[in-house]
């Protein structure tokens, strides 16, 4: 089974980020496999897991951007699994995000009933309804390592040109 920090993994090594935000480092699997395709990386969680590399925060997702503030080119959200939160945390990476950059939320596809637990993947996979109502943001879910990713970028007001038929 391919495991979801191999995805992120290939994103990062495409994207190159120049910065990269973690939210939820957990036991540092997906932090260690960005952390070498990425300029400056910076991870948020509120244990204390002794992950090294980069710049850690033991903090909350909310007061680590009371006072963060660079463009963000690639984020991965997978701290607090209830819905209201991944909204929060979503919008506060997607001020910063450049406008080519890239959002990826664990935890949106759960693939049996036990991973609705709020230790798990909560309630947070109703961020797909919302991203798919959404006039800001392109998402693309995959059913990937029983938790499922969905993969976000912002709309761009520029114009797309495609061939006329």
């Amino acid at each position: 089974m391919i495991h979801h920090s191999d995805i992120v993994a290939d994103l990062a090594r495409v994207y190159r980020p120049k910065v990269y935000v973690e939210l939820g480092l957990y036991t540092g699997e997906n932090w260690y496999k960005v952390l070498p395709y990425a300029e400056k990386s910076f991870g948020v969680d509120i244990v204390d897991r002794s992950i090294k590399g980069g710049k850690i925060y033991i903090e909350t997702t909310d007061k680590f951007f009371q006072h963060f503030d660079q463009e963000i080119n690639m984020a991965f959200i997978d701290a607090d699994h209830c819905f209201e939160s991944v909204l929060k945390d979503l919008k506060s990476v997607s001020k910063l995000l450049h406008s080519q950059g890239v959002i990826i939320l664990h935890d949106t596809d759960p693939e049996s009933d036990h991973l609705f637990d709020k230790g798990y993947c909560g309630d947070a996979y109703k961020i797909v309804e919302f991203l798919q109502d959404s006039k800001e943001y392109n998402s693309v879910t995959i059913p990937v390592a029983e938790a499922g990713l969905t993969i976000i970028t912002k709309k761009n007001n520029t114009r797309v040109y495609s061939r006329q038929y």
